[in-house]
């Protein structure tokens, strides 16, 4: 005969202890612990284990799953948190026979059936598209960042003019018409080109899906995964592209000013942010004058919220190497800030140099 499930009081309790919790957590200034046992969906298995010793009590099992942020925060004290939570609860409860075995805190894992293609990273296996050293080199020069700008030979003269506008920013531009050289087999230089870029920028005049290329060159993007940016020249984004929203509020008059939007959707697409921050480097580093200088670090450098203390050394090294940087007064005016932001320290003008203060010398009594 089969032996009776006993009847459990503890699990239908500890909902109620994890509101203790809560409040226990956030006297004691433990916002992590308050957060897991606030957010985490529980679920409780029951009679987990028995122990015989002094009467026999069953232990129970309470799992918390909690958003992936939370549990990234604290995978590397997850053992600990787990231990802790469950001393709490045993710490709280009277009940005769029965306690808390184990606490398990896991991830909720959503949906994310596209999330390699959306990590702006991912490149699907085309081996038959390897592009040789020679073609990149040739293709896109030194730059860090490459994109491909699809347009209509109605505006190659603007198209042009764009592409020095990206490489003021360290960006290095396609364009097909100017970059093919003659020997080239012009269709396969296209392909080489687009299947070695970051990212796509659809320049979208008002002409610009009557030509296959032009759609063509859009699929490759999208069958790619890379970052797309249309820009709305006359033309609203269509088709597949319509998935996300034109860049608006652009002029052919202002190729500077696109460029700049291309940068900053770039800082948000890129998961690596060292390429582009690689790009913002290579442009301050080369500044011809004072307010190049300045402008490098206002529309470049600024848009870092967070820099590495390498990536710092090698910015204060590019501002002392080219006396346009070193010598820009507004540059160094706006880089005092920003140095801040990323170090933590306040830095002084001293000598035409931005440096650290140094600390006060301690005078020793005799």
């Amino acid at each position: 005969m089969a032996q009776e499930q006993p009847k459990f009081d503890l699990p239908g309790r500890v909902d109620a202890y994890l509101a203790t919790l809560n409040r226990l957590y956030e006297r004691a200034n433990e916002p992590l612990l308050r957060e897991i046992v606030v957010n985490g969906v529980l679920s409780i298995h029951e009679g987990w284990d028995y122990d015989n010793w002094d009467g026999g009590t069953y232990g129970h099992a309470v799992t918390l799953t909690v958003p992936e942020d939370i549990f990234l925060r604290l995978i590397d004290t997850k053992d600990e948190a787990q231990s802790r939570i469950a001393s709490d609860l045993n710490k709280l409860d009277n009940t005769r026979n029965e306690h808390v075995s184990q606490v398990f805190i896991e991830m909720s894992t959503a949906e994310q059936d596209r999330w390699r293609e959306e990590s702006g990273v991912y490149r699907p296996p085309m081996a038959s598209h390897s592009v040789p050293a020679d073609a990149l080199k040739r293709i896109w020069g030194p730059y860090h960042v490459r994109v491909f700008l699809s347009h209509k030979a109605t505006v190659k003269v603007e198209t042009s003019q764009l592409k020095q506008s990206l490489a003021q920013c360290g960006i290095g531009a396609f364009v097909a018409h100017e970059d093919i050289e003659p020997t080239q087999e012009w269709q396969k230089e296209i392909e080489r080109a687009l299947f070695s870029m970051d990212a796509h920028v659809a320049l979208l005049s008002a002409d610009f899906h009557d030509s296959n290329w032009t759609d063509q060159e859009v699929g490759v993007a999208i069958g790619r995964g890379v970052p797309l940016i249309a820009v709305r020249l006359g033309l609203d984004p269509y088709g597949l592209m319509g998935k996300g929203q034109g860049l608006g509020g652009c002029s052919w008059k202002e190729t500077d000013a696109i460029a700049l939007k291309v940068f900053d959707l770039l800082g948000k697409r890129l998961s690596d942010q060292s390429r582009l921050f690689e790009c913002a480097i290579a442009a301050y580093s080369q500044s011809r004058s004072w307010a190049e200088s300045a402008w490098s670090i206002k529309h470049l450098l600024a848009t870092f919220r967070e820099l590495s203390a390498t990536q710092v050394d090698r910015l204060l090294a590019a501002y002392r190497a080219n006396p346009q940087n070193k010598y820009s007064f507004d540059g160094m005016d706006l880089l005092r800030p920003l140095l801040k932001q990323w170090t933590g320290k306040d830095w002084i003008v001293s000598d035409n140099e931005l440096v650290l203060p140094q600390p006060a010398e301690t005078e020793i009594p005799f």
